[in-house]
């Protein structure tokens, strides 16, 4: 994986915080830093790929915490409810 440079970003880190521009540095698939900084003022790096984020909001990726893993294949929630038990532990694992 190469490295990535965003610049030119408003930065939402989920903290709280207000929106703030600056740049990410991805190393590999690890965020490796955040800066602050002002739109266009970062001198190119050799061997890291410059994205211009052109103003856009960066933020850490969208992850869907409410799953239902015992939801499977049965036609409606009260044929669920009827599975053996055993047989649902089976299909949530």
């Amino acid at each position: 994986m190469s490295d990535t440079l965003f610049t030119n970003v408003r930065i939402f880190d989920g903290t709280g915080e207000q929106a703030y521009r600056g740049e990410v540095l991805v190393q590999g698939n690890r965020i490796s830093r955040v800066s602050r900084s002002s739109y266009g003022n970062s001198a190119p790096v050799h061997g890291v790929q410059v994205v211009d984020g052109a103003g856009a909001f960066l933020m850490p990726g969208m992850i869907e915490a409410h799953t239902h893993f015992s939801w499977n294949d049965q036609p409606s929630l009260d044929a669920i409810q009827r599975m053996p038990p055993e047989e649902h532990i089976l299909w949530c694992s």
